[in-house]
């Protein structure tokens, strides 16, 4: 019989090989299940056990839940594509690119299919924090782009155990969601936290190239490298390959990305999905005119929601023109085939070091 892992082997075969995509499941389900020892060491950007803590025996879950260990099987779903827009000016003045994800989130919780939504705001110095929020004030607070690491899973158990909800939708990178899908999946046949992570009604992922090193970016790159204050910075927006930065109207800075491709995560290099899809909706700026939002309906649950949101005037929308889907596809594939690539790379190199 084989022996039963747990974290020790997560990060052995994970967290110190690079491959730790930081979604906070591992740390979520422990909470979850009242034990409570994993953390997120954001110092480090690593989960870790709390010290002179020891798994529980015949536990393990934060190991076999995790995507990086094995990554879980993708459902057949749908592909709708389309052009959307937010009809609320206000949620259009403070969101990028259309505001969907928030007028979407808004109509969810006005038709009553989720009580709250587990978001990622600016904490200060554009440091991301989890949060969950039950209104609109609370979405628009969590509005724009962060492009640094935020423990999103970890949102699970606040809104479920600090704010008592028992119907959640949850907004995060592919990785998160491919995350999510594992933590439910392993879950449903060997541990009660699932009876909570089953209150995660919607799934809307965020089309992302890879998230950089908070330090490596914000820090040694903008701050010191570039001479800007980023206590000053109002908008990140990554556009066609460049990294646009805001102080209200006035832009600071316009760089391609291959100058920041050193400071993006180790564990963003092996990620094979660009749009999240293993989500209900799928939201990104990829394919769409300026002001409008990207957005791919997954699932039936993703197209109902999304349908309502259209219906009760929340957005306005309209299917996608080819050469905006064909980009899409374009970069899916390219994604995918890097992802693959940094595998093989790290496969052959740990090879040579064997021999």
């Amino acid at each position: 019989m084989e022996e039963k892992r747990d974290f020790g082997d997560l990060k052995r075969e994970v967290i110190e090989k690079g491959k730790c995509a930081l979604c906070g499941g591992c740390v979520a389900t422990c909470r979850l299940l009242d034990y409570g020892y994993l953390s997120v060491d954001f110092s480090e950007e690593r989960p870790v056990i709390k010290e002179g803590q020891q798994c529980p025996p015949d536990c393990g879950y934060c190991y076999y839940q995790c995507p990086r260990v094995e990554k879980p099987a993708l459902r057949e779903g749908l592909e709708e594509i389309y052009e959307v827009a937010s009809t609320d000016e206000e949620i259009r003045k403070a969101c990028q690119d259309g505001g969907a994800v928030t007028s979407l989130l808004a109509s969810a919780l006005a038709d009553a299919v989720v009580e709250g939504c587990i978001t990622v705001a600016d904490n200060g110095e554009w440091k991301p924090e989890v949060r969950v929020a039950m209104d609109k004030a609370g979405l628009i607070k969590s509005a724009g782009s962060k492009y640094t690491p935020a423990a999103t899973l970890t949102g699970i158990a606040d809104a479920l155990l600090d704010a008592g909800l028992w119907s959640i939708a949850l907004v995060g990178t592919p990785c998160q969601m491919a995350a999510y899908e594992k933590m439910l999946v392993v879950g449903r046949d060997t541990h009660n936290a699932h009876n909570f992570s089953s209150n995660v009604r919607l799934r809307i992922g965020l089309f992302c190239k890879g998230t950089y090193s908070y330090d490596k970016l914000m820090k040694e790159y903008l701050e010191r490298k570039r001479g800007i204050n980023i206590r000053e910075i109002t908008k990140l927006n990554i556009s066609e390959d460049v990294l646009h930065v805001y102080a209200g109207d006035k832009e600071l800075l316009s760089a391609g990305i291959d100058e920041m491709e050193d400071y993006k995560r180790d564990g963003c290099k092996v990620c094979e999905d660009f749009v999240g899809l293993f989500s209900d909706i799928s939201v990104g700026n990829v394919g769409s005119p300026e002001g409008k939002s990207s957005v791919i309906v997954h699932t039936d649950f993703g197209k109902e929601v999304f349908e309502s949101a259209l219906e009760w005037g929340f957005i306005e929308a309209k299917p996608m023109d080819k050469s905006g889907v064909d980009l899409i596809h374009k970069l899916m594939k390219e994604k995918k085939e890097a992802g693959i690539a940094e595998k093989e790379r790290r496969k052959k190199k740990l090879m040579e070091q064997m021999k």
